[in-house]
């Protein structure tokens, strides 16, 4: 069975623990735990990330992934990618987040930076293998996994099989660009092991379509993007990530989201 998730960075007004229960009465499989207090500080140590593992799981959830910050600017070096895939193992889960942006200290050379997300990638990746934990990079715009092309560029300079794409719809979409998401889905998804779910609302002064709609009632159609990405052979985990911005608690929101998901998905069921 496919396996469903929510991202613990959607319930930062609560402790870990709670989170994992707001998964756990949403009926998901897991938690994607959130590499920022109060849900785990990753200097912290690692008794601290064991902990949290387990209150996770003593919720009655897996934790799906561990959702670190690594590849950022300001976290980018070697010593913070050994400390990250320590704290993924000692969580006892088998996907790490990752970045792959521009370093502070890289200047003003794209390339170098570039040179330098490459190098960060292949170390975690080398240290992750020993521990049978697959490194996802999470889209994002203006870092070296936005657009297609740059992330199967990226992908494939980096050359290491636990290395894959934690897809999701790019931040900041221009409103035009909407109706294209199911194409952007189908091609990008086959390098994907990872999949962020998350809708926009309309943006009442034009330009780029703002974070916090619904999964169902958002700009997206998800109707047609989840059923793209099937198609084109996705069977890995799903994670709520950001929510609606409706004036309504969050476990409500979260329903709504996990009900439209498990409909489609049961649309696609043979009979």
């Amino acid at each position: 069975m496919r396996k469903l998730g929510f991202c613990s960075i959607s319930a930062m007004d609560r402790s870990l623990a709670a989170a994992a229960e707001v998964a756990a009465n949403a009926g998901l499989d897991g938690l994607e735990v959130t590499a920022r207090p109060p849900h785990l500080d990753p200097d912290a140590g690692l008794d601290a990330a064991r902990e949290a593992g387990r209150s996770v799981r003593a919720a009655g959830v897996d934790v799906i992934a561990y959702g670190s910050y690594l590849g950022r600017p300001d976290v980018a070096g070697q010593m913070q990618a050994e400390r990250d895939v320590a704290v993924a193992e000692a969580l006892k889960t088998r996907l790490l987040r990752v970045w792959a942006e521009l370093p502070v200290d890289s200047g003003s050379s794209e390339s170098e930076g570039f040179r330098h997300i490459v190098e960060l990638l292949r170390q975690t990746c080398d240290l992750a293998e020993q521990r049978g934990i697959t490194v996802v990079v999470e889209r994002h715009i203006g870092s070296f996994a936005d657009t297609p092309d740059r992330i199967e560029r990226l992908l494939d300079v980096v050359g290491r099989p636990n290395l894959a794409l934690n897809y999701q719809v790019l931040d900041d979409l221009p409103p035009e660009e909407a109706e294209a998401q199911p194409d952007d889905a189908r091609r990008l998804i086959t390098h994907a092991r990872y999949y962020h779910l998350k809708n926009y609302r309309p943006n009442p002064a034009g330009g780029a379509l703002l974070p916090g709609g619904s999964l169902e009632g958002g700009v997206l159609d998800y109707s047609q993007i989840l059923p793209a990405a099937l198609d084109a052979g996705y069977e890995g985990p799903m994670t709520f990530e950001f929510l609606s911005w409706e004036p309504k608690p969050l476990e409500e929101k979260l329903a709504a989201d996990v009900e439209f998901v498990r409909r489609v998905l049961a649309s696609r069921e043979p009979p």
